[in-house]
């Protein structure tokens, strides 16, 4: 035996000329904002502010708390951008800037090279800086530093941004002045002479 249709809904005259009744649009704005504030909760809630059981605070003491925790995020973020500010400039003042004072090109000035003794005569040499390109700098490096008496251990590039990040890890002999020369050797390669 088939199901009866539904009945068909109440006629209200209001509704006739197709603008709902202003009781309907009140219903509407009341739930559309209960949704806003359920999701404003959610988004404070799952940010970590502690807050109580939604039901047991009133709608203006959860925007206070809102606000609150808005307010405390930007502060945060403008803590974190300050101690990126200060990151950046201290790594920037202890690298080892090439060409300064020689009137080199604005490129070779950007590129930096640290050393760090490792033990045993292992060295690791980072260059810092360039543009990337097809790796034709990379191993200009690699063959300066195996010519100034460097023997390469290991060695790897990859690309950060817009700059080139050459490691390059060399066993230099206990020589006096053996890793200096190297690393003037591969200085006047990235400047290219």
């Amino acid at each position: 035996m088939a199901m009866p249709p539904p009945p068909p809904p109440p006629f209200h005259p209001a509704t006739a000329g197709g603008k709902p009744e202003r009781k309907t649009v009140e219903r509407n704005r009341r739930n559309q904002m209960n949704a806003l504030y359920y999701r404003l909760d959610t988004l404070v809630r799952a940010g970590g502010a502690p807050s109580p059981a939604p039901a047991a605070t009133t709608r203006p003491d959860r925007l206070g708390e809102a606000a609150a925790y808005i307010s405390r995020t930007a502060e945060r973020v403008e803590r974190l951008k300050d101690r990126k500010r200060e990151l950046t400039a201290a790594r920037a003042a202890s690298t080892t800037e090439l060409g300064s004072g020689s009137g080199s090109s604005s490129g070779a000035a950007t590129i930096s090279v640290e050393v760090q003794h490792l033990g045993s005569g292992l060295h690791g040499i980072l260059v810092t800086g360039g543009p990337p390109s097809d790796g034709s700098m990379f191993h200009r490096a690699v063959r300066a530093v195996e010519e100034a008496g460097g023997e390469v251990q290991n060695a790897h590039f990859s690309v950060v941004g817009a700059r080139a990040v050459y490691t390059i890890h060399t066993l230099v002999g206990e020589q006096q002045g053996s890793i200096e020369r190297v690393v003037q050797r591969l200085k006047e390669t990235v400047r290219g002479r």
